[in-house]
């Protein structure tokens, strides 16, 4: 087999490898924290998206199946067992769709309203404790700017494309 010709990203990253491969491997340590403070309540961290998007979706706590998939990014097959596992632990309830005799919508529960409450307090504490031990508040600051600048200008040429 012929040897590559090295590209000048493999021998020396360049500034956007960089940003890229540091986005993800810090996704993946703060993913694996935040993962185990949902896990301390009993749920999975998807669930917790669950239940998350559910709590800050609309007065009435409720969405669809289909926006929730938006939401959570979870497959369809996914999204059926962790309802299911979310209404047996009483988090969520099943409601007839008045506009889709086909459909259901899901609802969180009191106790899941809580649940995502006290799971948020958590990740706060956590992840600031997290943070503060490696940047310096100016610097968190700084960083919490560019990503928002970041992710607001991505979302934005999405919108575009």
């Amino acid at each position: 087999m012929p040897k590559a010709k090295p590209r000048p990203w493999s021998v020396t990253p360049n500034t956007t490898t960089r940003i890229v491969s540091g986005l993800f491997r810090s996704r993946n340590f703060v993913w694996d924290s935040d993962s185990k403070v949902a896990a301390r309540f009993g749920v999975s961290w998807t669930q917790f998206l669950v239940l998350r998007a559910l709590r800050f979706t609309n007065d009435a706590f409720t969405m669809s199946p289909t926006e929730l998939y938006a939401a959570t990014q979870a497959s369809s097959s996914g999204m059926a067992k962790m309802l299911r596992g979310l209404t047996e632990k009483g988090l969520v309830e099943r409601l007839s769709n008045p506009q889709d005799a086909r459909s259901r919508l899901v609802r969180l529960t009191v106790k899941g309203a809580d649940m995502v409450e006290e799971i948020i307090d958590q990740l706060v504490a956590t992840n600031t404790e997290l943070f503060a031990d490696v940047l310096p508040e100016n610097d968190r600051v700084k960083l919490a700017e560019l990503l928002e600048r970041l992710s607001s200008s991505l979302e934005e040429r999405k919108k575009q494309n």
